[in-house]
């Protein structure tokens, strides 16, 4: 039996091994020291985008994929030995590496010696080495330079072979890349016309979701109003049932508002708007329950249940505000999928008493928004906020009722500002509001609308809007707080001088 050809390497191909080889070694105390601190801070997981594809060492990979499948895949909060030995009973091919690689003393032994403060230093490292065997599979003279590449850093070798690199290292800096205008773009007029850039639409609210566009990926929407104008059950009432509808999910975030309190406000909105049973929020609140009433209750979770699981609704309740611990979660959620995002309400950060607060406000928005942004976790959030208090005898709404911290609107798409109609503005009054409804074949004839003055009514003002007309009308909204019922009913032109 003739024996199989073995296939011979040329001289270039021999070096480039035993170059790649010794890269390795260069590398493989960055994979050490980031699975190490993955291990001892988790977290991290969520403040990176690294791969299995980014380690070479097998001992490394074994491990930083163990921890892998526990937080994100199982979504697991900590890597202790012993959720690490239960997680391997079901993984026995991971188990079988994991014992012949010293099982959970490797992992010790590497974190007794790193800082977790280090960690983006290591994986520039890593990533600094990962481009460097690229060069080598090039055909790059790395060989000799090994040594003064341990001191460099990837931009410092960028500028050294610049000429020769731009390919290469294109994507080292995994902030900034550059695309031709052209790039992709019948592509994209494909996915537009799927509607692409179609956001999350307001339930109920049809004219205020056409002019904004919804709630879009990579955005911030901002929803101002006075206190107890109901900026809380307007963020529910409109995001919360399209979120069912289009069985996505979200992540709440509360900081004044408990979870009971937003528990007992979904359940008016389903009674109401769901089981068409008439409830008001004293009723629930004040329990003492007819058979009926608390039948409907009963009816209402259960639809809730039904509609929302494998946690669909997800909230966290803060005890204190600070936007770190928003930012933490937000991308922790985004890495299990998650799409769309409340913050109620914004505020300055716990703790904090500055002269400035205003400015730190603005810087806390910027953060949020690095993090939202289509070129970072392209994900949307809704974001209420309270206005200055001379806004409650103010007609007009504009950014300067936000007051010092206005600047907070300077990174979001759109920002919407509620209150309620005043007495004044109901018909037969000396300020009426004219409505009108926007009907016929082509949308343009108005239609008048006579407000009802047994019945609650509020302005919706488009202070800032990325995808339409801002302030060039308004919406009005049919809203009884005490059901939870809200509904579009016209638009109208409130001018800035009334």
């Amino acid at each position: 039996m003739a024996e199989k050809s073995q296939v011979k390497l040329s001289s270039f191909e021999k070096e480039s091994i035993e170059t790649a080889k010794k890269i390795l070694e260069y590398k493989v105390g960055a994979e050490a020291n980031i699975v190490a601190i993955l291990y001892k801070s988790p977290d991290r997981f969520f403040h990176s985008n690294l791969s299995l594809e980014d380690f070479h060492n097998n001992i490394w990979k074994v491990y930083w994929q163990i921890a892998y499948g526990i937080i994100i895949v199982e979504k697991k909060n900590t890597l202790d030995e012993i959720t690490v030995g239960l997680y391997l009973e079901k993984h026995p091919k991971l188990k079988a590496k994991y014992t012949e690689y010293g099982e959970y003393n490797t992992i010790i032994s590497a974190m007794g010696y790193v800082n977790v403060n280090n960690f983006g230093g290591y994986v520039a490292e890593l990533r600094k080495w990962k481009a460097v065997i690229v060069l080598c599979k090039k055909g790059f003279p790395v060989k000799d330079r090994l040594s003064e590449f341990s001191d460099m850093s990837a931009e410092e070798i960028y500028n050294e072979q610049e000429a020769f690199l731009n390919h290469v290292f294109g994507n080292i800096d995994s902030d900034v890349k550059s695309y031709d205008i052209c790039d992709g773009i019948h592509d994209l007029i494909e996915k537009l016309d799927e509607g692409f850039a179609i956001g999350l639409p307001y339930y109920d609210m049809p004219m205020l979701t056409k002019e904004t566009g919804g709630q879009s990926m990579g955005s911030i929407t901002l929803l101002g109003g006075i206190s107890n104008s109901g900026k809380s059950t307007i963020a529910r009432s409109t995001t919360i049932p399209s979120i069912i509808e289009k069985n996505e999910k979200i992540l709440i975030m509360i900081n004044e508002d408990s979870l009971a309190k937003w528990q007992r406000e979904l359940l008016v909105w389903i009674c109401n708007n769901i089981l068409k049973f008439d409830i008001q929020k004293y009723m629930v609140r004040d329990g003492k329950y007819s058979p009926d009433v608390k039948a409907k209750l009963h009816e209402a979770a259960d639809w809730l249940e039904e509609k929302t699981k494998n946690h669909m609704i997800t909230m966290i309740p803060f005890l204190q505000y600070q936007t770190a611990k928003s930012i933490k979660e937000i991308r922790k959620y985004a890495a299990m999928g998650v799409k769309y995002f409340i913050l109620d309400t914004f505020k300055m950060d716990a703790g904090k008493v500055s002269a400035n607060s205003w400015l730190e406000m603005q810087q806390s928005m910027v953060d949020i928004k690095d993090v939202v942004k289509a070129e970072a976790l392209n994900v949307h959030i809704l974001i209420t906020f309270q206005l200055e208090k001379g806004s409650s005898i103010m007609r007009y709404y504009t950014q300067n009722n936000i007051g010092l911290a206005k600047n907070i609107i300077d990174v979001a798409s759109t920002c919407i500002m509620i209150r309620d109609v005043l007495d004044d503005e109901y018909p037969d009054e000396k300020r009426a509001l004219k409505v009108y409804r926007l009907e016929g074949k082509n949308g343009k004839t108005k239609v008048s609308v006579l407000l009802n003055r047994d019945k609650k009514y509020q302005v919706f003002f488009i202070v800032k809007n990325q995808e339409g007309a801002a302030n060039a009308y308004q919406i009005v909204a049919e809203h009884d707080k005490s059901r939870n019922i809200i509904k579009e009913v016209g638009i109208t032109n409130i001018l800035p001088s009334l």
